[in-house]
């Protein structure tokens, strides 16, 4: 046993069998107890992409257009020349912004069909700062040299229409709409944010339909379709795990939603291997809207207990995460989002030794996090709309970007860290995880996933993703890599660090969404994974840093709404942590079903 593992053994309070068994075990499995990172302990949930959905804005209608006479071939032989133009009815619009649908041609001799282009032109200018309007050419007379008049009429949204099943969150959907009807004019991207969020109230798809209200020109009505699902149930099976946990496990995870009408989502899920003693996770949380501005309150609890298998040794551990948030979106568009959320992390952990009761306590982890953390999404604008086979969902790039700042605390119940000559983890008090840890300690974590496709069916992908503290950690807050996070073909947590960087690196074909309802897409690709794990502690002077490397390929294949599989054969490039040999080539399986709803 290591320096490391002496210290720890000194400080337990069994029994020198006790320490004797765990020395001579740990040899032979070239692997030292611990409790699990964070990574290890997401296995009760499912991936953002296994489950994504494009959230697309759909805004149908407008004011309509007329044709413009003035295009007619009998005026083919009229010119005009003007020096000047004057927008009626721009209201919010500063008229300088549309000079350059008609300063090239100031000053000389036109066609008279020329005001028809200068109008399309100054429809399309408006249409691209967000404005909704119809521009017209009303009958006047226009001198040499004189100013052409035209009259603009834009959309402006005068009542709304709640159409479809609302259910408890119709206020709710309500006031994000009135929002838009109280703007003098209507306007896509300040309504985008409303929209958007509307149809990111859990269980909703909402779309927007103006219609000519038949009053004052200009005046619409928005018809909001509402589509409602109360309640959602996922099923995964993966084989993912350690042999020392279990290499198969299930997670059912069902979701409630719009209970009491305040944008609101209750889940339940429950995760265990095949062998129910080995490791289970079951994880319950609430969200709810606070307002209709986007600020959303959540609380997540966590529980799960494990007994892994290494090398003979009667290990257990149990862990407990409660954690409140509060999330505000500080931009919300189509084509780029970001999310801020800070919160508090409570997380008790414990690691236990012996088969008999009562069980010998190994560590005892008390942490207490305040974070705050960024999110963010650009997506390229040209592929929202696009009509040569990108889409929101596969467009042609793609940057997204995660950065969180953690920072342990003192009080709420937070542990001690050990202090000189390891005073507070002496017998009879029980050790934290890391003897030279620090409970308040400093976290920075980011990650990136970047994607571009130079035609829609070769898409490149970069994930790489990082950690950096200048501390000691504990358990729970160390980096890990393997088959949940970084490096497909290791056992999950093969390697940790206080700080460490891994890549993942993918070329894919095809596409992952499904053309039509009904069909089945499917989407080869290949890999390279690698990480780097630093440590803090002196315990691993000459250690590190420790490091991963695997490649291979695999299948995703997705059926409709239905279902999606993905396949993976991976292989380790070398030895990693304790490991005395490299792994074998492993074939990595993932099924995800959407029970409900079943779509069409």
């Amino acid at each position: 046993m290591g320096k490391k593992g002496q210290m720890r053994a000194s400080a337990l309070a069994g029994s020198a069998a006790v320490a004797l068994a765990l020395t001579a075990s740990m040899a032979a499995a070239q692997v030292a107890p611990r409790a699990p990172t964070r990574e290890e302990l997401t296995r009760g949930q499912l991936t953002d992409e296994a489950a994504a959905q494009a959230s697309r804005l759909t805004v149908v209608g407008g004011v309509e257009r007329a044709p413009c006479p003035l295009a007619d071939p009998r005026y083919a032989g009229v010119q005009v020349d003007f020096a000047d133009v004057r927008f009626d009815g721009l209201r919010v619009v500063d008229p300088a912004a549309l000079e350059d649908s008609w300063r090239e041609y100031a000053g000389r001799e036109v066609p008279i069909a020329t005001l028809c282009e200068v109008r399309d032109r100054a429809a399309t200018m408006l249409r691209q700062m967000g404005y909704l309007a119809a521009v017209q050419v009303p009958p006047q007379r226009i001198e040499k040299g004189g100013t052409v008049r035209f009259d603009i009429f834009m959309a402006r949204l005068v009542a709304i229409e709640v159409r479809g099943d609302a259910g408890n969150g119709e206020r709710l959907i309500a006031g994000h709409m009135e929002a838009l009807k109280g703007q003098p004019v209507f306007n896509v991207r300040d309504a985008e944010r409303h929209l958007l969020l509307a149809r990111d109230l859990p269980g909703y798809d909402v779309r927007l339909a103006l219609r000519p209200a038949g009053t004052a020109p200009g005046e619409v009505v928005g018809e909001v379709q509402v589509v409602r699902q109360r309640v959602e149930l996922d099923i995964n099976v993966q084989n993912y795990g350690s042999n020392a946990v279990g290499r198969f496990g299930g997670l059912a995870r069902v979701r409630f939603n719009d209970m009491t009408g305040m944008g609101d989502s209750t889940l339940f899920s429950i995760f265990n291997t095949v062998q129910p003693s080995e490791q289970t996770v079951l994880q319950v949380g609430h969200g709810m809207a606070l307002g209709n501005d986007g600020l959303r309150l959540s609380g997540d609890l966590t529980y799960a207990w494990s007994k892994p298998g290494i090398g003979g040794l009667p290990l257990s551990s149990e862990t407990m995460i409660a954690t409140a948030a509060l999330a505000y979106p500080l931009a919300r568009r189509q084509v780029h989002t970001l999310l801020a959320t800070g919160g508090l992390d409570i997380v008790n952990q414990d690691l236990r030794f012996g088969a008999a009761t009562p069980k010998v306590p190994l560590s005892r982890d008390r942490l207490r996090v305040l974070f705050l953390r960024l999110e963010g999404e650009l997506v390229d604008p040209d592929s929202i709309v696009s009509t040569i086979g990108y889409s929101g969902m596969e467009p042609k790039w793609r940057l997204g970007g995660m950065l969180e700042m953690r920072q342990g605390i003192d009080g709420l119940g937070a542990s001690d860290a050990c202090g000189a000559a390891f005073v507070n983890c002496a017998s009879p008090r029980t050790p934290i995880s890391q003897l030279d840890g620090d409970p308040s300690a400093f976290v920075l974590r980011a990650s990136a996933q970047a994607e571009y496709r130079p035609t829609p069916n070769v898409a490149f992908a970069l994930s790489p993703r990082a950690q950096y503290s200048p501390d000691v950690l504990l358990s729970y807050e160390q980096m890990s890599a393997g088959n949940y996070t970084t490096g497909r073909g290791y056992d999950p947590g093969v390697i940790t660090g206080d700080s460490g960087v891994g890549v993942a690196a993918e070329l894919r074909y095809g596409r992952i969404a499904p053309r039509e309802p009904g069909a089945v897409a499917l989407q080869p690709f290949v890999f390279f994974d690698a990480a780097w794990m630093w440590h803090r502690s002196a315990n691993f002077v000459g250690l590190d840093p420790q490091k991963l490397y695997s490649a291979g390929g695999g299948l995703r294949a997705t059926w409709d709404n239905h279902a999606r599989l993905d396949l993976t054969l991976a292989t380790p490039l070398r030895k990693a942590g304790f490991q005395t040999e490299r792994g074998g080539t492993r074939l990595l399986l993932s099924l995800t079903t959407q029970i409900l709803p079943w779509r069409r």
